[in-house]
């Protein structure tokens, strides 16, 4: 019995220091996450965010990187004031995030006052790292959901969450969507691709769902999903990206393989407009990456632009610090047909 009180009691005050944590993360100032001049932002201001038709809606999905040390996370303050400067340049109506951690939402969205978060939370202890920003002064949130994964790392970032929205403006719907895979760890590599496979399958499960509730509305499903187009890479034998790390075996392309035989990847839609920023580190359009914006129902909406945010804003220092991320946002601008 009295084991079970000192249970309880740690369980309590767990539970009043989360709680703790949490409001006060909300009560912070925009101020107090400003730490950088004007300067820092010129080569952002550079870039072109202009649309090709005002009526579109403009997607992005970003891994942020988490603050964990054994993950490669610098510091969130400064980058989260970077990550914010980007996200009113190129205004996005909708964000799906990943490794969104308490970091990250104690210091980006005091300074996003147009922008509201769905589906915080993972569970009572945990915050969803797949979370979904959207401008809430655009945009009206008519159903949102949270799909855990049943395998695969509990870490609060294995989840699918998914947003409906609805424009304020003209009253056109659409769906975003916003995950992270598992990843290829070479110590157990056939249980990793199960892992890996068998989340797609409840992706797909989830999408399906999503299709027969709302089958006149477009998704667009943002994410990480640790997986790379390799057929599309300039890389090819030893040095194919797609190998990296792998010892030759496919390090998660059989996932993005999978999804493609479902839906259709924004980034190699015919007749759209490529562009990436101008970087000096060689990066170009057609590279792989792990981060993809798939769409389902194509009849409901047509894609007219595609983004590598790619300039030397978003990218690491030379001396391998993040800038903001590991990753490079990405984004698309389509016209809705309701």
């Amino acid at each position: 019995m009295k084991k079970n009180r000192v249970i309880l009691s740690i369980g309590i005050i767990v539970l009043v220091c989360s709680l703790f944590c949490f409001l006060t993360a909300c009560k912070l100032s925009a101020e107090n996450c400003y730490v950088f001049d004007e300067k820092e932002f010129v080569e952002l201001r550079k870039e072109n965010n202009s649309k090709l038709d005002e009526n579109a809606v403009r997607i992005m999905s970003s891994n942020v990187l988490v603050h964990i040390k054994d993950w490669g996370g610098e510091p969130v303050k400064p980058r989260a004031h970077r990550f914010a400067e980007a996200v009113k340049h190129y205004a996005p109506d909708v964000i799906g995030m990943q490794e969104m951690c308490s970091e990250w939402y104690k210091y980006l969205l005091p300074q996003l006052e147009d922008y509201q978060v769905i589906e915080k939370r993972n569970s009572a202890f945990m915050e969803n790292r797949s979370a979904i920003i959207y401008d809430k002064s655009k945009l009206n949130l008519i159903e949102s959901g949270l799909h855990k994964y049943s395998k695969g790392d509990k870490n609060g970032c294995r989840v699918v969450t998914y947003g409906v929205f609805e424009r304020k403006s003209d009253n056109v719907k659409f769906i975003v969507t916003s995950t992270h895979l598992d990843l290829i760890r070479m110590k157990d590599y056939e249980k990793e691709k199960s892992i890996m496979l068998s989340q797609v399958d409840e992706f797909i499960n989830v999408i399906s769902e999503l299709k027969n509730e709302y089958p006149n509305l477009p998704i667009f499903m943002t994410g990480d999903y640790n997986s790379m187009e390799h057929e599309n890479s300039r890389f090819d034998g030893e040095n194919d990206l797609t190998y990296f790390k792998c010892s030759g075996k496919p390090c998660g392309s059989f996932a993005y393989e999978k999804l493609k035989e479902n839906y259709t990847d924004t980034k190699f839609e015919p007749d759209i407009d490529n562009q990436i920023c101008n970087n000096t580190r060689g990066y170009l359009y057609n590279d792989p990456t792990w981060d993809h914006i798939f769409m389902t129902n194509e009849n409901k909406a047509k894609v007219l632009t595609f983004r590598v945010l790619s300039s030397d804003y978003f990218h690491n220092n030379p001396d391998r610090t993040s800038k903001i991320s590991d990753h490079l946002p990405i984004c698309v601008d389509a016209l809705i047909n309701n």
